[in-house]
């Protein structure tokens, strides 16, 4: 009959747009998505811990690591500064950045710690080329560029969220298993000290961060798009980089690190953690995005 059909079509609008909504979230779901996540469930991480502490696997995860994100991040955050116009997000981002920086000590820039970090691990370097043994970190550095340079500004804040909570149970990870050795000085580590704390106010600030995206559909779907891509880029890199390291132990193939592994030493630990107090591995923190802040969401 005539109308019908267009009273069908108008029926279905609002349905249709509702399901998106609700398949999109909210942003304090898109937080609580990725908090509920583990990283230390990894297999690269699973096998660092089932094992005599491997400096070798970490030499690699580290060099990866400035090949893939310290190079760039900088950049990063700078570019969804000035493309996002609330600039209550780029005062959120304005600090992370200034914390990479160094607040203003230069001897305290993130990626001159990394360095330190990775030369100290040099020792242990494992056998192979740079191409074979960073090409996670080169592709990496690929992949995580791309919400950054999305048409929409929010994919890269979506980017942002996911990777500070993804940086947050990483390093935290990292950093219970590097309890287990005393040959690194705390001067070579104080990358990992410090961002074994400070990617939790990071974290922190990714709750702050979601709450600030429009709740338009445009908007969520882009910060969705971005978030979920990111987490999913950085998994996939720490997929390649347990593939390289378990093609150097297979037999034939079996390539040494210039020193070798590290055995678990109970008293190391407990004398490192005297010294700093890790957070427990993928401890899930409260403060991510409070109870209060989520109501108003």
């Amino acid at each position: 009959m005539p109308g019908k059909p267009e009273k069908s079509e108008k029926s279905e609008k609002p349905e249709k747009q509702q399901a998106q909504k609700k398949a999109l979230g909210n942003a304090t779901s898109l937080v609580r998505k990725f908090l509920r996540k583990s990283v230390a469930s990894h297999p690269y991480f699973v096998r660092l811990a089932a094992e005599p502490l491997d400096l070798g696997a970490v030499w690699l995860l580290m060099a990866n690591l400035r090949e893939g994100i310290s190079r760039h991040f900088i950049q990063w955050l700078a570019t969804t500064i000035e493309r996002v116009h609330d600039r209550r997000i780029g005062s959120l981002l304005a600090v992370q950045l200034n914390d990479e920086l160094g607040r203003g000590d230069f001897s305290q820039i993130h990626s001159l710690l990394l360095d330190r970090f990775v030369t100290g691990l040099s020792r242990w370097r494992v056998e192979g080329s740079n191409d074979e043994l960073l090409r996670a970190g080169q592709r990496l550095a690929q992949e995580a560029a791309r919400p950054f340079a999305a048409a929409d500004p929010y994919e890269g804040v979506g980017a942002l969220v996911a990777g500070e909570i993804f940086a947050e149970k990483m390093d935290t990870a990292l950093a219970h298993e590097m309890e287990r050795q005393d040959l690194l000085s705390d001067d070579v580590l104080t990358w990992l000290h410090l961002h074994a704390q400070l990617e939790v106010d990071h974290a922190e600030d990714s709750g702050e961060l979601a709450l600030l995206i429009p709740k338009d559909e445009v908007s969520l779907a882009a910060a969705w798009r971005g978030a979920e891509n990111f987490w999913k880029t950085l998994w996939q890199f720490l997929d390649e980089v347990h593939a390289v390291q378990m093609s150097l132990q297979r037999p034939g193939e079996r390539r040494r690190s210039t020193v070798g592994r590290v055995a678990a030493d109970p008293t190391a630990r407990a004398g490192r953690e005297t010294r700093r107090r890790a957070p427990g591995r993928d401890q899930k923190r409260s403060g991510g995005i409070s109870p209060s802040r989520a109501a108003r969401s």
